[in-house]
């Protein structure tokens, strides 16, 4: 098994973005490794840590490195300084360069989206709730609206999830999202790769991996006590 502290999936003179695992960090217990969660229940000076290995890994100062306060919500945050602070929200759009935009996860999906053209990027929590209020369509209008952004040329990576095979939601109605449902299990990649094709953005990359079933990632559903892995888009 790869021990690799993160796993790049996309990079050039304008970017780095790509998927932290549990390796690499200071944690211990069932948060063992590089938990990144610091609502999780670890020690606030392990989290510290592990946010430092991460941002020197990357090369910026930890405080750089912008995480939300995610609450399954369709909200929105432009990150226009890097000095103010990232309310609760559960997307993030920026173009300021030295920023690294960060969406915590623990089989919920990662989704980076990334505009070279404008230098401007997203990270978006899309669990379920975040799939049913369309928080990466919100995520793109927002790129579209205060950046100039064009759907065609908006780059969308969704990082290691739990993969329908293991998304048990028994009866729970998921209303219009009831496609993406079959013996009641739930299937965000499907949903989120309608979503995109919608949109228009055209280059959509989805991990193959089960963070449920794969023991390099954090999974709530997998061991209840858990930490928090990230997928994160550095603004060079």
């Amino acid at each position: 098994m790869k021990r690799e502290i993160l796993d790049v999936v996309f990079e050039n003179e304008r970017f780095t973005a790509g998927f932290t695992t549990r390796f690499g960090g200071v944690s211990e217990a069932a948060y063992e490794g590089l938990n990144l969660g610091d609502h999780v229940g670890d020690r606030a000076w392990s989290v510290a840590k592990n946010r430092e290995i991460l941002a020197n890994r990357l090369g910026i100062s930890v405080q750089n490195l912008k995480f939300m306060r995610q609450i399954h919500s369709d909200v929105v945050f432009a990150l226009s300084n890097l000095n103010e602070p990232v309310p609760e929200c559960d997307a993030i759009v920026s173009n300021l360069r030295g920023a690294a935009l960060c969406v915590l996860v623990a089989d919920c999906s990662p989704v980076l989206l990334i505009d070279e053209r404008r230098g401007v990027a997203a990270a978006a929590h899309a669990g379920r709730a975040g799939v049913m209020k369309r928080i990466c369509t919100k995520a793109v209008h927002e790129m579209a609206r205060g950046y100039g952004c064009k759907m065609s040329d908006i780059r969308a990576f969704v990082g290691p999830n739990i993969k329908s095979g293991c998304y048990e939601i028994g009866e729970l109605d998921v209303g219009e999202f009831a496609r993406y449902k079959a013996d009641g299990r739930f299937d965000m990649d499907a949903a989120l790769r309608d979503e995109f094709a919608a949109l228009g953005v055209r280059d959509a990359r989805f991990s193959k991996i089960c963070a449920h079933c794969d023991e390099r990632y954090f999974s709530y559903r997998r061991d209840g006590i858990t930490g928090r892995f990230c997928g994160f888009v550095l603004i060079k």
